[in-house]
């Protein structure tokens, strides 16, 4: 970042903000190397004079925000309670221009130390997403024929898991295999889906990519697309090797989200009850 001297009236709100990094009183910088910027961008944010430009976003212009946010608290809430997990779409895809706002909304989550690691997948069209489709199906009729297998309950006791959530996975996979009520319960004749990816081997990444999604989850929502989390391909893409390389997925990289997205054939009347999360105040 850089600071404009004939702009800066000398607040120090920059240096305020600056948790641990380059900005000290005065406002000054230590670009000596020992103190490290993370481009969080609050000093750009904070400063009320405009006097802050950030490496790499020089010609990028922002609106100054309004005191108070437009979406007020009950109207979030009511749309956090009316929001829903959609699977009655029409059959139009998600245009691309709704699909740029999204990516931009997860854009804007919060990243562990501003890594800015986790990355998006759209996958669209019938052809796509049935080969994504099908890749995750295959991997559940393996696991079915493995669980099916004469001695496979007993070592499932032997690892220490309740025999029971054995066979209600292998009703689960069973009824994805051979839907009763309609043809298809993977993606419900959606053609498009957004996978966030993050690297394998860092720990707080998989939150990032959890934070960035569910952004996209609540801006659909204002914008009339309707979303669901797809546990059966994120839980899939975990344990298949083939389906990530159907997905296109890099080998140092784990699929952590997955959504499936379309316009909504119906909308919902009511929001549904909710019993109200435990917690404990100390």
């Amino acid at each position: 970042m850089k600071i404009d001297e004939s702009k800066c009236r000398g607040c120090d709100l920059c240096f305020e903000v600056c948790i641990g990094g380059p900005v000290f009183k005065g406002p000054r910088l230590d670009l000596t190397g020992e103190f490290v910027c993370v481009e969080c961008g609050h000093c750009y944010a904070v400063c009320p004079e405009g006097a802050i430009t950030l490496e790499g976003f020089e010609a990028v212009e922002t609106p100054e925000l309004e005191r108070r946010p437009s979406v007020e608290g009950a109207a979030m809430m009511s749309l956090l309670k009316g929001r829903r997990s959609g699977r009655l779409f029409t059959p139009e895809p998600v245009s691309r221009k709704h699909l740029e706002e999204l990516l931009e909304a997860a854009s804007c989550a919060p990243s562990a130390h501003n890594a800015r690691v986790v990355e998006a997948c759209v996958y669209q069209g019938e052809v796509t997403v049935g080969r994504i489709g099908e890749g995750a199906r295959n991997h559940y009729r393996r696991l079915l024929k493995v669980f099916n297998l004469p001695g496979f309950p007993m070592l499932w006791r032997l690892m220490g898991y309740d025999p029971g959530d054995l066979e209600e996975l292998k009703a689960t996979f069973a009824g994805l295999l051979r839907p009763v009520k309609r043809d298809e319960i993977l993606n419900y004749g959606s053609t498009t889906l957004l996978a966030f990816t993050a690297p394998k081997r860092n720990v707080l990444a998989a939150g990032d990519a959890w934070i960035a999604a569910q952004n996209v989850v609540i801006q659909a929502e204002a914008m009339g697309v309707s979303t669901f989390y797809n546990g059966f391909i994120i839980m899939a893409a975990a344990q298949s090797g083939s389906l990530r390389k159907v997905m296109g997925i890099p080998s140092g990289r784990k699929v952590v989200a997955v959504l499936t997205l379309g316009y909504p054939a119906k909308r919902f009347r009511r929001e549904a009850p909710r019993r109200a999360m435990h917690a404990t105040w100390l």
